[in-house]
Formats: structure tokens, C-alpha cells, sequence
């Protein structure tokens, strides 16, 4: 504006020519002419007519096109992993022999790219009709060592809700059961979820919307009435309310690392932030917190079924001659009697139940260690009474879960009997199963207490032991059948019992 001043001025008043006004402005003659020509005063916008639709040459022109092809295929890729400008440069004289400037080309896209850019809508969801998922990283402090943990988190769309549980992978187990404990703290069901296509839900994509998806997780559908819907490929975007807010729960729940004996004790504290942070945030355009409108948006979901779903993975096993199946890369024991069988086990988040002929055989806690062997010393019993001599050196009877003093009486029985007290040491583990592992410990301390290493001994304190625990309760008079309150029991009389034996009483 301006400078449009000074040149009219120069011109009309003073009366300069145009090469002296160029001069003397330190302009070019083809501004001052192109100035002098024009009638109006150049408003913004035809300022930025005049600068910024500067007409490209035709090296630039060629390309133009090719650029614009290349920034539309952008919008289908990861957001990662897109052309940059000066990507774009390369590519151009690398295939297409461009001999333009990198300048130039940076322009160009910066301009064509806000051309192109995508609009989205404001969206204001329905209560009780939509939850979104993602999955999160964060790193913790786990037993006095940091770990890496994955954070399962939810939001409902419409109160903004979260939930947030952290486990050690995010393996279909882990997604299923996260579920599971999401509905039961949301308190149900809405209609629909957003979630990415994740290999634990998808198990292939097909034409537009349409996906195949894994069938525990269509198992999983059912069982609490929701359908699923999934982003396009590499639009994670679209799940909007969860997307950004993942991070936000890590920087803000996780910082400093918590320090945590056990994941249990760290979900507590996730679902405590979660609801701290729903009593002092604002749902964004309304003047409700979090936890008041989640209190409506209750109201409006599906009720939750009588029974929890059985969030694990199915696999088939077969039982080796040691009586182990392997899960992964871990070993567990299973009854010695199914040596040799296919069964099957149900892979937990914490545990690993075993089931043959519809009957759960062995129950195990999961083990996230590798190349572990997780045995039960009461599996392998029956083969013990064959091959007694094998308790001493047995896995099972190692174990932490034996106490120390059943491994010192076994010691002392094998010491005094020989492979005889081997043998009679396990018809006492036999017990247990009458009694429990409790009640048969107490009973071989008590009889160490006696420095009396014998199976009879033991059964004898066990039988004092057990009737100690019967209790004997008195029928009160008033619910005592009349009959008996008026039946009398006669003294005996020993007189006829001399005449029945032919002696007499003196």
C-alpha cells in the first residue's frame, strides 16, 4: 500500500518518470509501470493476487500435476510416513529430470497441501451409543525393575468416561479380558465400538467397511450385544476422542514411574486416577464434569450379562510322557492319568486351566517367564506309589509351595524304613486330599514335635486333629420330639444276669 503511494506521489505530484522513480525507490521499472497502469488502490486481497499467483514456469508447470498426484496418494498412508517437500524435490529430479529450484518446490507443496486438506465435522454423540478403543505404551516400576507395560484404554464417546488397565502384553487374551473388567467398570454395554484393525480383532480386511473378523472376538460380541465398527486402514483419526488422549493419561497417571509390587496393585491405582479425573474435568461445550454426565450416559447402556465371558485363548495340547503340556515356551503338569492324551487349554491374562472331556483337570498361574516347568506334586501321585524311590529328586516336591518340614520328614521316614518310608511317605501326601494341605502340614509338625518319623503316627494326630474340628450342638427341649422327652432308660438289674450265667451275687 505504501509503496502504490509513493509511485502515484512520485508521478503526479513531482512529476518524475517512471526509470527515475524506479531509481529512486530501488524498485524495477516493470513494478512501476504495472502500479501506474492500475485505477484503484490495491486492497489485501488483490495484494495477494499479485503476489502469491505468480505464474509458474513451464519446468514447474510439467510437474505440478505429478506433486498433486503424490499428495492425494499421501492422504491414504500413515501419517508417519508421508512425502516430505523436499522428498518431493528428490523424486522429481531423480525421475523426472526436473531442473527447478527446491525452493520453488517447497512452495508449492505448502500451497497445494492446505488445498487439499482435509475438514472435519463436530460431532456430538448420543449417550450410551459409542466407546472408543486404543492401546497405549508407558514404562513402570515393577518389583524394583522398570518395565515396559501396555495400557488397554477406553472412552465413551459421549461423557468422555475412561478406562484405563495396564497389562504385560497385548495379546488376545489381554484384549479380550480388558474388555471384560471395562463393561463391569462402566457399568454396560453401549452399541458400538471404534477400534483400529488390530490382528487380535481383524483377521483380514475386505472391501471398504467390511472386515473378517477373528471369531473369539466375534465370541466376545455376542456375549455382551455390541457390534464393532474399525477405522480405515492407517486413519486412526478417526477414532478422535481416544487418539490423543492415550497420551495423555500416560503423561499425566504415569509420571513420575509408579513403583508397584504386582500389576494388581498398579490397576487399582489406574481406576482411582480414572475416576478422580472424571469428578474434575468438564465434558468440553457443556457444564457437567465427566463423572456427572457418565452417571446419565449409565442409564443408557445394555445391561451386562449374568455371567463374565471367558476371556482367553483356546489351544490344543498334548500331554508328554513327563505328564506337561507346553504353552509358549513354559511347561505345566496335568494329572499323570492323562499321559499321552489331547487337551485343551485356556490361556488366561493370569492363569492356564486344562480341560479334558469337559472337566477341568489342572489350574496353574501364568507364568512370563520363559523356558519355566510349573508342576503340581499332586499330579503326579499315582506314578509316585509305583516309583516311590523318585519323591526325593521329584520337581514338584521341590517346589516353594511344599513346606520345608514335609522334605524333612520324608528325610527322616526315607533314613529309618528305607524305600519302605519312601512308600509310606506318599500314602501320607495321599492325604491331603482328604484333609488339605493345611491340616496334613500341621499334622507332620506336631509330630516332629515327637521325633516320631511314622506314618502311623501322623495318621493318629490326624484323626485327633480333624475331631477337634467337629462341633457338637445340643437339639434344644423345644424342638426335641415329644417321645423322647418321656422316654425312660430302666437301671439294670444284675441279679438276672447271675441267674442267666448260674453264679451267684455275693
Amino acid at each position: 500500500m505504501a509503496q502504490f503511494h509513493n509511485i502515484k506521489f512520485l508521478k503526479e505530484v513531482e512529476g518524475l518518470s517512471q526509470r527515475q522513480i524506479a531509481t529512486k525507490l530501488g524498485i524495477s521499472r516493470n513494478t512501476v509501470s504495472k502500479y501506474l497502469k492500475e485505477d484503484t488502490v490495491p486492497t489485501t486481497v488483490l495484494r495477494k493476487n499479485v503476489y502469491g499467483t505468480k505464474d509458474y514456469s513451464p519446468e514447474t508447470k510439467r510437474v505440478i500435476p505429478i506433486i498433486d498426484q503424490w499428495l492425494e496418494d499421501d492422504q491414504k498412508s500413515w501419517n508417519k510416513q508421508k512425502h516430505t517437500a523436499i522428498k518431493i524435490y528428490k523424486r522429481l529430479v531423480d525421475e523426472y529430470d526436473f531442473k527447478g529450484s527446491a525452493s520453488n518446490i517447497r512452495k508449492i507443496v505448502a500451497k497445494r497441501r492446505k488445498q487439499i486438506q482435509e475438514v472435519f465435522i463436530p460431532l456430538d454423540f448420543q449417550l450410551g451409543h459409542q466407546f472408543q478403543f486404543d492401546w497405549g505404551e508407558a514404562d513402570i516400576i515393577l518389583q524394583g525393575r522398570t518395565h515396559r507395560i501396555f495400557l488397554f484404554y477406553i472412552q465413551l464417546s459421549a461423557s468422555r468416561m475412561r478406562f484405563v488397565r495396564a497389562y504385560l502384553h497385548e495379546k488376545q487374551e489381554a484384549f479380550l479380558d480388558g474388555f471384560v473388567h471395562a463393561f463391569e467398570f462402566l457399568g454396560g454395554v453401549p452399541t458400538e465400538g471404534l477400534l483400529d484393525n488390530l490382528k487380535t480383532a481383524v483377521q483380514k480386511i475386505l472391501q471398504g467397511r467390511d472386515r473378517l473378523e477373528q471369531e473369539a472376538f466375534i465370541g466376545l460380541q455376542a456375549h455382551y450385544v455390541f457390534k464393532a465398527e474399525f477405522c480405515n486402514p492407517a486413519r486412526g483419526n478417526e477414532k478422535g476422542r481416544v487418539e490423543g488422549t492415550v497420551g495423555y493419561v500416560r503423561r499425566n497417571a504415569l509420571v513420575p514411574y509408579p513403583e508397584v509390587q504386582s500389576m494388581d496393585e498398579l490397576n487399582e491405582y489406574l481406576l482411582e486416577w480414572c475416576l478422580k479425573e472424571a469428578e474434575r474435568t468438564y465434558v468440553p461445550n457443556k457444564s457437567e464434569t465427566v463423572l456427572e454426565l457418565w452417571e446419565k450416559e449409565r442409564e443408557y447402556l445394555h445391561p451386562l450379562p449374568a455371567n463374565r465371558f471367558e476371556a482367553c485363548k483356546l489351544i490344543s495340547c498334548k500331554v508328554n510322557k513327563t505328564s506337561l503340556i507346553s504353552v509358549e515356551t513354559n511347561r505345566y503338569s496335568v494329572p499323570c492319568s492323562f499321559a499321552g492324551q489331547a487337551v485343551w487349554a485356556k490361556i488366561f491374562v493370569d492363569r492356564v486351566i486344562v480341560v479334558a472331556q469337559n472337566q477341568v483337570i489342572a489350574e496353574h498361574q501364568r507364568s512370563y517367564e520363559r523356558n519355566q516347568m510349573i508342576t503340581v506334586l499332586d499330579h503326579y501321585l499315582e506314578i509316585l506309589l509305583k516309583k516311590p524311590r523318585a519323591i526325593r529328586d521329584a520337581h514338584a516336591f521341590q517346589s516353594p509351595e511344599i513346606p520345608d518340614v514335609f522334605r524333612r520328614f520324608h528325610s527322616k521316614m526315607r533314613e529309618q524304613e528305607g524305600a519302605v518310608g519312601d512308600r509310606k511317605f506318599i500314602r501320607l501326601l495321599l492325604l491331603h486330599r482328604d484333609i488339605g494341605m493345611e491340616s496334613l502340614t500341621d499334622a507332620l509338625l506336631e509330630a516332629e514335635k515327637t521325633q516320631v518319623f511314622r506314618y502311623e503316627t501322623v495318621h493318629e494326630i490326624i484323626q485327633k486333629l480333624t475331631n477337634q474340628h467337629i462341633k457338637i450342638s445340643e437339639l434344644p427341649i423345644d424342638k426335641t420330639p415329644v417321645n423322647l422327652l418321656d422316654y425312660k432308660v430302666n437301671k439294670s438289674n444284675i441279679e438276672q444276669y447271675g441267674q442267666l450265667t448260674g453264679g451267684t451275687r455275693k
